[in-house]
């Protein structure tokens, strides 16, 4: 049985439809990266599982389980979590407060314990510590030691990132969506947390959803690759056999004509808009 599976999954938003008959599984313990241009609807599939949005058809399973139509504090339950392309942390709290708050829709405490703190809450309280310290140690000394005492917003942007995914483990989910984790890293950075990616699912048992644009990551770390575009599932398969997918080659450069000179080929390889009289489109970025 597939962790994940979307069967038909249909989203529209007024007249532009976002996402059309889209169908895919997740194995356990897969890591599999979502690509596409901007705007093909990634983030809406995020936003699809995790109940952001609901489908206008189809389905989304869970362990065999559907999601749809459930709100997204019970899919977190269910042992979904994710990051957020546009970061969505508390900056004014320690990178440790950050990583404590997702845990606390598992206590198992009334209000009254927690204000006279018993004996039960306490040892509730000592296991989200450790468990927060857990998560954080996967990210070395970029999170740990005197950064845990930190607020968020004295932290660069990398480890602001960092941060989210610490704090999407810590919420107890065995399947993790990390929207664009490389983002605003610079190459050093992509390396460690590509790496780091591959310890969540390797060491934390972790099977991860991912969408990123930088596509030596996409390649070192994903098992299987989908392409959309459009909102429509244009590839999938292993990353050598979609990169050199003619359809996917188009939805990125464009389509040309036979006459298309070498150069501008060149320059539409290099994200430029090709302006000699052969080429067809623009770069897609």
């Amino acid at each position: 049985m597939s962790m994940l599976e979307l069967a038909g999954v249909n989203r529209s938003f007024g007249g532009l439809q976002a996402i059309t008959d889209l169908s895919f599984k997740l194995g356990e313990g897969e890591i599999v990266s979502v690509i596409g241009p901007n705007g093909a609807g990634k983030t809406t599939v995020f936003n699809l599982i995790t109940g952001v949005y609901k489908p206008d058809s189809g389905d989304i399973l869970f362990e065999g389980k559907s999601l749809t139509g459930l709100r997204p504090n019970a899919i977190v339950d269910r042992g979904v979590a994710r990051t957020f392309q546009n970061l969505r942390l508390f900056t004014n709290l320690t990178v440790l407060e950050n990583v404590l708050i997702p845990q606390h829709h598992k206590l198992r405490s009334t209000w009254l314990s927690s204000v006279f703190r018993t004996p039960g809450y306490l040892a509730q309280e000592r296991r989200m510590h450790e468990a927060a310290l857990e998560k954080l140690s996967f990210f070395g000394p970029r999170l740990m030691g005197f950064r845990l005492h930190q607020p968020v917003q004295v932290l660069s942007y990398a480890n602001r990132r960092r941060t989210e995914m610490a704090r999407a483990m810590a919420t107890g989910a065995k399947l993790l969506l990390l929207d664009e984790p490389s983002a605003g890293m610079n190459p050093k950075e992509t390396r460690e947390i590509t790496e780091i990616i591959r310890r969540m699912r390797d060491e934390g048992g972790y099977t991860i959803l991912l969408v990123e644009h930088k596509m030596n990551l996409v390649k070192d770390i994903s098992d299987r690759v989908i392409v959309l575009d459009y909102g429509r599932k244009l590839a999938e398969g292993a990353y050598a056999d979609v990169v050199n997918d003619p359809a996917v080659i188009e939805a990125y450069l464009g389509k040309r004509s036979d006459k298309t000179s070498a150069v501008a080929r060149a320059r539409a390889a290099d994200g430029l808009v090709a302006d000699e009289p052969g080429a067809a489109g623009e770069a897609r970025s």
